[in-house]
């Protein structure tokens, strides 16, 4: 059965610096599971710490990305149901919430580009979850929904956060106000996919990507990155200060020097990370 291997891994790319992760769970659409979600997060907080890894893929197997949060009463099997005679247990819930929030900042902390890889419906959680992606691939079989407010919730695991930045607040606050489907259409005109494909052109140009981003300099992307969140909210002229303190960490490396050495010997360059 999918469930015994909910998520899954392989490396690829021409220096196996790319993670492709495959969310199994094809019957359900991919929704989640607090099983799935402790894999994700182990694997993300590994991610973290190998410098090997130069780019993530995350999509989904089947014909859906993922579908948000598995509401069949399988979520989360080892928990307890409380008594019905009893009061709701708040603090509980806040606690049972955090492992969820835990495995979506772990996702934000990766230091490498990250690329979503849309293959189909794309809903609640698994909205949220592409959004927290810093690129993203998508298939005109892809739909996107912030399914959260037809349960009278809200996007609560960060695309409140995120689809403003990426849609535009009027977008945004269309789809969590309402609720309704948005097409991969109208989402690659909004602004949410780096690139639109017919479904079989997906895996292709989803590696196209990847690999781009592989053959790259490690170092100076995952400064440009981390410049790009910490700073967005500041003025230009601290900004710039976060950019003073980062140069020398690139400028100083060994794959500037290469970057400088292979324009004048008019080759591509070799980028090693170091």
């Amino acid at each position: 059965m999918a469930d015994e291997n909910p998520i899954l891994t392989e490396r690829r790319g021409d220096h196996d610096g790319i993670l492709w992760i495959t969310l199994n769970r094809p019957e359900r659409l991919n929704a989640l599971t607090f099983p799935l979600l402790g894999e994700f997060r182990e694997i993300l907080t590994d991610t973290r710490a190998d410098r090997s890894i130069r780019c993530v893929v995350i999509t989904g197997a089947g014909r859906g990305f993922c579908a948000g949060m598995d509401i069949s009463g399988t979520a989360n099997p080892n928990r307890e149901k409380p008594p019905e005679d009893i009061s709701i247990d708040v603090e509980g819930t806040r606690l049972n919430f955090r492992y969820e929030v835990e495995t979506y900042i772990a996702l934000r902390r990766l230091e490498v580009p990250v690329i979503a890889s849309i293959n189909g419906p794309c809903v609640g959680a698994g909205f949220d979850l592409a959004s927290h992606c810093d690129l993203a691939v998508g298939s005109t079989a892809a739909r996107y929904q912030v399914a959260y407010v037809k349960r009278g919730l809200y996007a609560d695991l960060g695309g409140f956060w995120s689809l403003p930045k990426i849609l535009g607040w009027r977008k945004a606050m269309e789809l969590m106000m309402t609720g309704r489907f948005m097409s991969a259409e109208e989402a690659h005109e909004s602004g949410l996919t780096n690139y639109l494909v017919e479904p079989e052109e997906l895996e292709n140009k989803t590696m196209d990507l990847a690999t781009e981003i592989e053959n790259g300099p490690p170092i100076a992307q995952k400064i440009g990155k981390l410049l790009a969140y910490k700073t967005s909210t500041l003025d230009f002229e601290n900004a710039m200060l976060w950019s003073e303190t980062a140069i020398p960490l690139v400028s100083l490396s060994d794959d500037n020097k290469e970057g400088f050495l292979s324009f004048r010997e008019k080759r591509d360059p070799n980028f090693r990370g170091y």
